[in-house]
């Protein structure tokens, strides 16, 4: 019974980091197009290498579901 209540607060757990990941992702995609917006190529750069750590975290919860 323990490893099925383990199991399942893990999947909670992940269900829940992969939500936060989501909403990560959308908030600094709207950092990165204000970025654009004022020209700050470096920001926008810095902001682009964040989202696509941001999508390797996201791959790596999905594989562990």
């Amino acid at each position: 019974m323990a490893v099925g209540h383990a199991q399942y607060f893990y999947t909670v757990e992940l269900s829940a980091l992969e939500e936060n990941m989501g909403h990560s992702m959308d908030r600094v995609a709207r950092l990165r197009e204000k970025a654009m917006r004022r020209n700050d190529t470096q920001a926008a750069d810095q902001i682009n290498k964040l989202q696509r750590v941001i999508g390797v975290v996201q791959q790596r919860i999905a594989r562990l579901k």
